[in-house]
């Protein structure tokens, strides 16, 4: 079993999120793998009570966004991906692809939730996190009453809702994930 307590750099997933598109001919945008992304980084939270990546998500107006991975991958726009995600390498001293490496039972995960959720068109996938009393449904409307900020979506938040069954998708069901 991998080390559930240990997060991982969201550039690092979704550089295998890229990869795995590319392997399934299944060209991806960039609001596709961050709604992918945070899928993943949802369903490890109500599964394993842990966080899959280190960088939190925001409440944007297309839905969940984790910066670190948009801020690399705005200028794609609405066009399939063509280029992988990089970080600093302390060793080297020089930015290089940010590299993963994940165990048998987190490669499985992270392969249902791609193969699930990808085929999904990016509005819809954006639609299903924008739905009554979700993360990003509570963190978005607060914000017009208070400050919230960053707009982060609390990890709690997200707990409660996928593990509530809030989502009005199957992914779990399919998976045979109960909460």
């Amino acid at each position: 079993m991998f080390d559930a307590k240990l997060m991982y750099d969201a550039r690092a997933v979704a550089n295998f999120f890229i990869d795995r598109a590319s392997q399934k001919s299944r060209p991806i945008t960039v609001m596709t793998l961050l709604k992918v992304l945070y899928f993943a980084h949802a369903w490890h939270l109500a599964k394993y009570e842990k966080p899959l990546v280190g960088q939190p998500f925001e409440a944007w107006k297309y839905g969940p966004v984790n910066r670190v991975v948009y801020e690399q991958m705005k200028e794609m726009g609405s066009r399939p991906i063509d280029k992988k995600l990089t970080s600093f390498d302390v060793e080297s001293c020089q930015f290089g692809e940010t590299q993963y490496h994940f165990d048998e039972e987190l490669l499985k995960f992270l392969i249902d939730i791609f193969d699930y959720y990808a085929e999904f068109h990016p509005f819809s996938l954006s639609q299903l996190t924008h739905e009554k009393g979700s993360p990003w449904d509570i963190v978005w409307n607060e914000a017009e009453t208070r400050a919230v900020p960053g707009m982060v979506i609390p990890d709690a938040l997200i707990i409660k809702w996928f593990r509530g069954g809030g989502v009005g998708h199957g992914w779990a069901k399919r998976e045979g994930y109960s909460t």
